[in-house]
């Protein structure tokens, strides 16, 4: 049975997202045209809205609304401290903790030579012109990049880098996560436990 082309219009929008597969793609599109008209033209209202009013900020290159995102102008976090991370959404992650003061810097991805991510196709040479010309002078910088190839080759390419740069280069402690079961823990996790273990 063929399926109205409306529905396969928005099937197919649904299925060009990360993660949607052609089945659940089909369901969000039956799902949608069930809903009242005002629903289904909120939801494409903001959808069209994302259109021309956000961006990257200048400085951080966080998603943003403004001229600057919000970290960028609070004056009250330490400006010493930058968290680079690899998308605006691990820098929103970072910040739910509520335990980072500091500044972030979103590199938009990790180096994959594979997939034509290159150093400098990443906001790598403009970090490192932040940090040449920060004022106050950005003493330590966080690597909190995932833990996969491509993170860790990031993170080595990066600390290269910063080290002639007269910075403190940290990451993120790895190890076990809270309630884990010793016996379940691959080597690699339990080695990053052993190391980064504190008193």
């Amino acid at each position: 049975m063929r399926i109205p082309d409306p529905l396969e219009r928005a099937a197919a929008a649904f299925d060009a997202l990360p993660g949607i597969g052609p089945r659940a793609a089909l369901r969000y599109a039956y799902w949608l045209v069930t809903q009242p008209a005002t629903q289904i033209q909120q939801f494409a209202a903001a959808i069209q809205g994302l259109v021309g009013t956000v961006r990257t900020c200048p400085s951080c290159h966080q998603w943003t609304e403004g001229d600057q995102c919000r970290v960028c102008t609070d004056a009250t976090r330490d400006g010493t401290l930058l968290c680079v991370v690899s998308s605006s959404q691990d820098a929103q992650a970072i910040e739910d903790t509520r335990a980072f003061k500091g500044r972030y810097h979103v590199l938009g991805g990790t180096i994959d030579p594979i997939e034509g991510r290159t150093p400098e196709k990443l906001t790598i040479p403009h970090l490192l012109e932040r940090i040449r010309r920060a004022t106050p002078s950005i003493t330590e910088v966080i690597l909190a990049l995932d833990t996969d190839v491509q993170g860790d080759t990031t993170a080595l390419y990066l600390r290269k880098q910063l080290v002639p740069l007269g910075v403190r280069v940290s990451a993120l402690a790895r190890g076990l996560p809270s309630g884990a079961a010793l016996e379940y823990a691959d080597p690699h996790t339990l080695a990053d436990a052993l190391m980064n273990r504190k008193p």
